[in-house]
């Protein structure tokens, strides 16, 4: 019996950017779970299917920082990174206080990407 590839859900508004982080996640061997709303990704029926989320903060309807606190209503608390084309100091406080592991800065490092939910998810499967 294999173990299935990671669940990855990315969710932007931004069609080149979901496109761009698909294809990286798909090369690297996850399988990409893509949304262009928070409303979007919590439609999904299989929530507790997914092992890692890389969210936008500024998305049309609710913000990555709203996604992120009804993911944790629903008891899922997945790593999650925050992703941002607009951010400061203040805004990447703001996502490590609510639980975030990073907020990377657009144009995404894919490479700092990678290593984040590798070094993730690998200490999941440990524990």
């Amino acid at each position: 019996m294999s173990v299935r590839p990671a669940l990855i859900c990315v969710v932007d508004d931004d069609d080149g950017v979901r496109q761009a982080l698909d294809n990286l996640l798909t090369s690297a061997d996850y399988i990409p779970l893509c949304f262009d709303s928070g409303e979007a990704c919590l439609s999904y029926a299989r929530l507790g299917d997914i092992d890692f989320a890389v969210v936008d903060i500024k998305l049309g309807g609710m913000s990555g920082f709203e996604l992120q606190a009804s993911l944790n209503a629903l008891n899922l608390n997945l790593p999650l990174v925050f992703i941002s084309g607009h951010a400061d100091q203040a805004m990447e406080q703001l996502a490590l206080r609510a639980g975030a592991i990073a907020l990377l800065h657009k144009p995404i490092d894919v490479d700092r990407l990678l290593a984040l939910i590798e070094q993730t998810l690998s200490g999941r499967d440990g524990a």
